[in-house]
């Protein structure tokens, strides 16, 4: 969109990130990717002045009377900066302290190299090795440039007091050259960094928003799928469709819900079903069978599918009996009241749709325990003669007779007696 910063966007000096929060990331992490070198650099500068301070008068007619206590307070001074290593949790605190002790470095070098009158030579040769030091610890370029301009002014004061023989020409093109060098190279390496930097924070960030997004979108499909289902489909198994050849079949649906939902608006209508429907999800989900679907107000459940398993009737019947308790005197609705149907047998099943999947179950199995539950009583769990021969070591069954269930024909048909099971189910 016009007028849009670009969150990875540098600004033109500094080269800070234009988002403040990103910049500040980027300083943490960096800063504690850092810390380690930081220390380096001011415990370096410790061992490095305390043998300086009795070499310089071996090369030099410096006296030891003067580069050891100079030597030594060079010393403490990076001694400071690594106890200062704490505090330095960020990029710009460690590149502060560790531009401002080689600012200093580069005074003290230019004024004992004037005490002793070596200005020519050792004077640039020892700075250049800072910009050779500041460039491998990767200044930032703002800092190093605030210490590049530190030095060149006491250069320009050491060389315009200096009136020691010879031209300092060469050393000062020495100087300019390290100096513009090393500012330019720092200034490209930071850019690059930052911008390196930024691209794997986006990858992070696109990444785990893939994989929030990839678990959302699974969790979504096992609302809609079995789980055994899902992993075939998720592996290019398309279509899928399966015979069973035993399972039951539970419908249960609400009575006079037709004219109870004409006296509410729809808001209540959807709240009360939810609420319903969400403790079935769980009664069904505890027994270890599958939810296929609902149809306004019935709610349909298999045992034994996606994968075989035993006792698949008396599970069904048992959840029955769990639904019916759930509206029933001490229920979660205890005004409402359900007919149910059970019916065992062979099925079919399989994955229907392209775009928005469904998984569904057919076959005369499904039909029948359809009409069961029409036909059914209010209350009671109603049952076919094959649901009954599985489930009889578990029940008690009351006969109704043979009972017209449309479209079917004459059928025999049995009430559960037992509303709780005759016997401990495996949950």
């Amino acid at each position: 969109m016009a007028g849009m910063i670009d969150r990875g966007s540098l600004h033109s000096v500094t080269l800070r990130f234009l988002d403040a929060e990103l910049e500040d990331t980027y300083q943490r992490e960096e800063g504690e990717a850092g810390s380690s070198g930081f220390r380096l650099i001011a415990g370096a500068t410790v061992l490095l002045w305390s043998v300086a301070a009795v070499l310089i008068p071996m090369g030099t007619n410096l006296p030891a009377s003067v580069t050891v206590p100079v030597g030594g307070s060079m010393a403490l001074a990076g001694l400071a900066c690594y106890s200062l290593s704490r505090w330095a949790t960020t990029l710009n605190r460690q590149h502060v302290l560790a531009s401002g002790l080689t600012a200093a470095n580069g005074l003290v070098i230019l004024i004992l190299a004037s005490v002793g009158d070596v200005v020519k030579g050792y004077a640039v040769g020892g700075i250049m090795l800072l910009f050779a030091y500041g460039f491998l610890s990767r200044t930032r370029f703002v800092h190093a440039t605030a210490r590049t301009v530190v030095i060149s002014i006491g250069l320009a004061v050491t060389i315009a007091i200096y009136d020691g023989p010879g031209s300092l020409l060469i050393d000062i093109f020495l100087f300019v050259t390290a100096a513009l060098g090393t500012l330019l190279a720092l200034r490209f390496l930071e850019r690059d960094r930052r911008r390196v930097w930024h691209q794997r924070l986006v990858i992070a960030e696109q990444t785990e928003a893939i994989e929030k997004e990839k678990a959302e979108s699974e969790r979504l499909l096992l609302n809609i799928l079995p789980a055994s289902v899902s992993f075939r489909l998720k592996g290019g198994e398309f279509p899928i469709a399966d015979d069973f050849p035993s399972v039951s079949v539970v419908f249960a649906d609400i009575v006079g819900f037709t004219s109870l939902a004409a006296t509410l608006s729809a808001g209540e209508v959807i709240s009360m079903l939810t609420s319903l429907y969400t403790c079935f999800d769980d009664l069904v989900t505890s027994r270890g069978l599958e939810k296929i679907k609902t149809i306004g107000d019935a709610y349909m459940a298999v045992g034994g599918l996606p994968e075989p398993l035993d006792g698949h009737a008396e599970r069904i019947i048992d959840l029955a009996a769990a639904m019916i308790a759930t509206t029933g005197p001490g229920g979660l609705l205890p005004g409402l009241a359900i007919r149910i149907g059970v019916h065992s047998g062979p099925a079919a099943g399989g994955v229907i749709g392209s775009r928005k999947f469904a998984y569904d179950v057919w076959g005369d199995t499904v039909n029948i325990a359809s009409r069961l539950e029409q036909a059914g009583v209010p209350g009671r769990i109603h049952v076919s003669q094959e649901t009954r021969a599985m489930a009889a070591n578990s029940y008690e069954f009351e006969p109704r007779g043979p009972i017209e269930l449309r479209g079917l024909g004459a059928m025999p048909t049995y009430l559960v007696l037992t509303p709780e099971p005759a016997s401990e189910l495996t949950r």
